[in-house]
């Protein structure tokens, strides 16, 4: 497995940390769905697709871009009572010892609809 790749899991892994320590229900979906990473449902009966990035360099526009192509075209694919509730985002994340609360991790959210 390349680093990379045991990279990005450690970031997908930590963001799932974070959001079940606060009463969601995270579902991975890569490898199955290409250009997505986790399906988060939280308790008020909204979804989240959320396509992580975990990048020590800045995402350029090109790769957004390409990104929120694919989560958009995931979320038009649902019945509308579903893309109701459901957000997409892109999420860029970094590895920070500094970060407080977050077990070494930042969490940026780069994009987000709607």
């Amino acid at each position: 497995m390349s680093s990379r790749k045991v990279r990005g899991d450690a970031g997908e892994a930590a963001y799932a940390q974070f959001r079940e320590a606060d009463g969601c229900k995270v579902l991975p979906l890569s490898p199955s769905l290409p250009g997505a990473d986790l399906c988060i449902l939280d308790g008020f009966g909204h979804m989240e697709i959320v396509e992580v990035k975990t990048w020590d360099r800045p995402l350029n526009p090109d790769e957004i871009q390409k990104a929120m192509v694919k989560l958009l075209a995931h979320r038009d694919m649902m019945p509308g009572v579903w893309k109701r509730r459901t957000s997409v985002m892109i999420l860029h994340v970094i590895r920070n010892p500094d970060a407080v609360g977050t077990d070494g991790w930042d969490f940026r959210e780069v994009w987000r609809f709607p």
